[in-house]
């Protein structure tokens, strides 16, 4: 299969569009207020206790960044601590950050920026685990903006007027990619996002409905194959390595009616993230399995870092960055974010 960039063929009318960063937070706040607002309190759909028999959901978006989740469950540590785990695919955190406020979720997975357009506008949620950190070198990084054979874009500030694929408004693949645009001396604000599953990021880029996707493994490593380039490894430029970027978590009054069922969820996480650490064959494994990967593909992927440790310097420098871009209305202070 050949790579080829072109003009859309069609106009992208079925997909959210909008060119300024601040229009772009709060779009996605907006979203996630109207979802998770209800008559008895934001929040308060989740503060049910659960039993030793009650199932517990998890939404994992389906990177690597979150194989700890599959590994807790696949290797039978969230058994043993006595929990019953089932993992629901969702494609991002705008999807599961609502979920898990209202209830129908217990727990969630995300970067982290999403997690802190929620906190400023006043959303119950704590982040609970460690999933995924930086890469220590931009070769290991698994995040890059790609683009196809074709392209004319050599470099992130030539992305100024084109079309670039993300999974989400506020999601780490917009941050990056804004930052990298930025620190090369472009105006990340003439950028025209599009929000797609990365599965169709990647398939817009191949088609030449969009100039560009920024993403993750294992769908960078398809552009790659199949002869795209990538111009940026955003994460790594941006942050500094092995800073937490992705993470679990739950709702305050969740973990408040239910503090030993979060610890032994914790407990079980951080047990699959010292494995993941250790044995990347383990994560190949999970990822083949849960994620539908061809082994071929999960066995040539670059993978995260894995650490048990939640690097709350990190948390805040991403809101920090966050609100310097303009997609925060003004500084946070996360620390209210952090597992007490």
């Amino acid at each position: 299969m050949t790579i080829t960039t072109r003009p859309p063929s069609a106009p992208l009318t079925a997909l959210h569009r909008t060119t300024a960063a601040r229009r772009l937070g709060a779009a996605v706040l907006t979203v996630l207020l109207a979802l998770t607002a209800s008559g008895c309190g934001v929040g308060m759909g989740s503060a049910k206790t659960i039993g030793k028999d009650d199932t517990i959901t998890v939404g994992v978006i389906p990177v690597g960044d979150y194989a700890s989740i599959y590994i807790a469950a696949d290797e039978g540590y969230f058994a043993e601590e006595g929990l019953n785990v089932e993992t629901k695919v969702m494609q991002s955190a705008s999807a599961i950050a609502p979920s898990v406020i209202n209830g129908q979720l217990q727990f969630g997975t995300s970067a982290t920026p999403p997690l802190a357009i929620a906190y400023e506008k006043g959303l119950p949620l704590e982040i609970v685990a460690n999933a995924a950190s930086n890469a220590p070198t931009a070769e290991a990084d698994p995040t890059a903006i790609v683009v196809g054979s074709g392209s004319p874009i050599q470099r992130p500030r030539d992305l100024e007027g084109k079309t670039v694929a993300i999974n989400a408004l506020g999601a780490i693949t917009q941050i990056g990619s804004a930052a990298a645009v930025r620190a090369d001396g472009g105006d990340p604000t003439k950028v025209d996002y599009v929000v797609m599953s990365l599965p169709d990021g990647i398939a817009a880029v191949e088609s030449g409905r969009v100039d560009a996707a920024s993403t993750a493994e294992p769908f960078q490593g398809q552009v790659v194959a199949a002869g795209g380039r990538i111009i940026s490894h955003p994460l790594f430029e941006t942050f500094p390595p092995k800073a937490t970027f992705a993470v679990a978590f739950t709702a305050k009054p969740f973990a408040e009616a239910n503090p030993e069922v979060v610890d032994a969820f914790v407990r079980a996480v951080n047990r699959a993230n010292e494995k993941a650490a250790t044995d990347p064959e383990t994560v190949r494994k999970v990822l083949t399995k849960y994620g539908k990967l061809a082994p071929s593909v999960a066995e040539t992927m670059l993978l995260p870092s894995y650490s048990t440790q939640v690097d709350a310097d990190a948390v805040q420098t991403t809101a920090d960055l966050m609100t310097d871009l303009g997609f925060l209305p003004g500084p946070v202070d996360t620390k209210g974010l952090m597992r007490p």
